[in-house]
């Protein structure tokens, strides 16, 4: 078994590591002491049965790291490890596609079983971190209109404003109208976030 270790604290790394040994006696840990190295790491290697991330990392939020890593290693699993509680960050998370989320205040035992659970195919949240967080609206795919779900496409494969307008035989200004349209309906920030938001409710299917 594979892992990249994505935290900043060297001690906690090193006290990680030998808890991740109970979990599976050969595995294999590399780390990475912030996001720009994770990258690194993974545009030369990307072979990996998980990716363990730090949300609180230096020079690069873990979100937007978040966000990078998922567009690099769509189907790689990815567990968030933080010292934060906060409801409303599980549920992004969740929202960008993790596979768990564990707050560094968990025993080793508890930690083990979530990791556990997540090589399984399953997913890790504690219940009271999930509930605190308020509900959002579910994505709707009627709620767009099938030019808006052309431009969508185009946005999932990276395509630029003028490309899209382009293909489209449209005007720039249009798809700047549609485009932020798509990012209220899927109540999205970035093109990231709407690629993202379409592949994980289905609208589009990822290439991978």
């Amino acid at each position: 078994m594979r892992m990249l270790l994505v935290d900043d604290h060297a001690l906690f790394r090193d006290g990680l590591k030998f808890v991740l040994n109970d979990l599976d006696g050969d595995v294999e840990i590399l780390e990475a002491g912030n996001c720009n190295d994770a990258f690194a790491i993974l545009e030369e290697d990307d072979d990996f049965d998980l990716i363990l991330l730090d949300l609180d990392l230096p020079g690069m939020s873990g979100l937007e790291g978040l966000q990078k890593i998922r567009v690099m290693t769509p189907v790689i699993p990815v567990v968030i490890l933080s010292g934060s509680e906060d409801g409303n960050l599980v549920r992004r998370g969740l929202e960008l596609g993790v596979m768990g989320y564990i707050p560094k205040s968990l025993s080793s035992d508890i930690m083990l079983q979530a990791l556990q659970l997540v090589m399984k195919g399953g997913r890790y949240v504690p219940d009271n971190i999930l509930l605190s967080a308020p509900e959002k609206n579910k994505r709707s795919l009627q709620s767009l209109t099938s030019r808006q779900l052309e431009i969508l496409r185009h946005i999932t494969m990276g395509k630029s404003n003028k490309e899209i307008a382009r293909a489209l035989g449209i005007a720039d200004n249009t798809v700047r109208v549609h485009i932020s349209a798509i990012f209220q309906v899927l109540n999205v920030n970035n093109r990231t976030e709407a690629a993202y938001a379409a592949m994980q409710e289905g609208l589009i299917e990822s290439s991978n």
